[in-house]
């Protein structure tokens, strides 16, 4: 039997072109995506209860789960640094002023950090991704 089709060197070029721009496409997705979730933990990782303590978050890695058109999972992992706060003299004036700077020091030596990680879903709206939910492991 004959042959009907037999592919030449432009096809198999642009074949291998096609490819190679589509694996260009969901690597800048992917980092897109990885860089919405790094901007989301960050938030939901730095706070601070005034007088008492404080949290700072250096993300360490970010991985994308899994992806579709409008939905993401991804796993963000962090090293969270909790910090002992002054006491404070007075929470609350009674005219509800704010704490003077003295208030929110940290207190010498009074530092713990530990390991985290959550899975964030990221949700499409337009052309942002917005967190949705929130998984901490």
């Amino acid at each position: 039997m004959e042959k009907l089709f037999r592919p030449n060197r432009i096809f198999v070029i642009f074949c291998l072109l096609l490819i190679i721009v589509w694996l260009g496409l969901q690597y800048v997705s992917n980092m897109r995506v990885s860089e919405a979730a790094k901007m989301e933990a960050e938030e939901v990782f730095d706070w601070k209860w005034p007088g008492q303590v404080s949290s700072n978050v250096e993300i360490t890695d970010v991985s994308v789960l899994s992806k579709s058109e409008n939905e993401a999972r991804v796993r963000v992992k962090a090293k969270q640094t909790f910090t002992k706060l002054a006491d404070a003299k007075n929470a609350f004036d009674q005219g509800n002023q704010e704490k003077s700077a003295t208030e929110t020091q940290p207190q010498g030596g009074a530092a713990s950090s530990s390991d985290t990680a959550c899975v964030l879903t990221l949700y499409r709206s337009n052309r942002n991704w917005v967190l949705g939910k929130v998984e901490f492991d």
